[in-house]
């Protein structure tokens, strides 16, 4: 990574876009790494001493971090390029950044800067040609995606701000009931979404929005949202991150990377 910064850094024809995102978006990808992957087990405690002290260690952790005085950390140590799995890029793309943030250009430069790292290793042999067609793939896949959920994010959200486009009808109709959660889209029609929880044995929907946003939505999607039911229709109560469905698959079919906390 710092290689690669470095030579960015004295490139005069570098790409001004991955220029300014580079290091940022390699922080970015050591915290996931650190805290989020398969690469950095939890720790193990041998008895209750041990885990007394690393509880006192986390909540002085949480006091500083109250306090404004703690940097996360981005210290990979003596992490091996060969434990890298470009599941680790998508799941870094599609799930972690779009937790932090729903700006697709951010989204963009972070993809076009992990795609120059990746042509700037393969450069230098770091990655065989297997390695660079696997690691150059999954970006061309989930790169996009994560742009267009990220716009649907945002647009969602100023959406919902601006009260969903309820009619005058239902202004006055108070809420029956309220679903919450994770939800996959698993319809699109007649100008509506349908929606799918996790744990929730029936269908919600359908939730009616403008075309222009259904466009960029796709069978699949996973919502972070809040709805409710007002009268006899579901609207838009809140809404978080947007996924794309090539990252946030239903458990019984997902075959990547374990995600720790």
């Amino acid at each position: 990574m710092d290689a690669f910064v470095r030579e960015l850094t004295a490139d005069n024809e570098a790409d001004s876009l991955v220029l300014i995102h580079a290091e940022q978006c390699f922080e970015a990808l050591a915290q996931y790494l650190i805290h989020f992957s398969d690469l950095f087990k939890d720790q193990d405690f041998s008895d209750d001493e041990d885990y007394a002290e690393w509880e006192q260690g986390l909540e002085e952790h949480m006091s500083k971090l109250l306090d404004g005085d703690v940097e996360p950390a981005c210290d990979l140590g003596q992490l091996g390029l060969d434990k890298l799995d470009p599941e680790h890029l998508r799941d870094f793309l599609g799930w972690f950044v779009l937790r932090e943030t729903s700006d697709s250009d951010v989204l963009h430069a972070y993809a076009k800067a992990l795609t120059a790292w990746v042509e700037f290793m393969h450069g230098r042999s770091w990655l065989n040609k297997s390695e660079y067609l696997g690691f150059t793939e999954i970006l061309a896949d989930v790169g996009p995606s994560s742009e267009r959920t990220a716009r649907v994010s945002q647009v969602l959200f100023h959406f919902v701000r601006s009260g969903t486009g309820v009619s005058p009808r239902l202004r006055a109709q108070r809420f029956s009931r309220f679903v919450e959660g994770h939800a996959r889209v698993s319809a699109l029609e007649e100008g509506a979404l349908h929606f799918n929880f996790e744990n929730q044995g029936e269908e919600i929907g359908p939730v009616l929005l403008p075309q222009v946003v259904l466009d960029l939505i796709e069978v699949g999607d996973v919502f972070d949202i809040e709805l409710g039911l007002r009268g006899d229709s579901w609207v838009m109560v809140d809404v978080g991150p947007v996924y794309p469905q090539c990252v946030y698959v239903e458990v019984e079919e997902y075959q990547g990377l374990e995600k720790l906390s």
